[in-house]
């Protein structure tokens, strides 16, 4: 049985996923495939799905420091 990660909603698209969709979103609207509104409805759905990038990049972040500064208070010779 695979772990659940906490920071991570099942139900979510993974961040490559999102990725993809936001390419997907601009080509639509630069393409101009879609009127007028429905490129603002899919700019506010492509800047929501950005938003949730960010956040996911920056949980990463983080979790690559807290390892980073966990190796290197362990004393760890491959980092010297």
């Amino acid at each position: 049985m695979a772990k659940r990660d906490p920071h991570r909603d099942t139900e979510s698209p993974s961040f490559e996923q999102s990725l993809e969709e936001v390419e997907s979103i601009i080509e639509a609207i630069e393409s101009g495939e879609v009127g007028l509104e429905k490129s603002l409805a899919e700019y506010e759905r492509g800047a929501r799905i950005l938003k949730r990038c960010r956040e996911i990049l920056a949980t990463a972040e983080q979790r690559i420091e807290s390892l980073s500064k966990d190796l290197k208070e362990s004393g760890d010779p491959d980092d010297e």
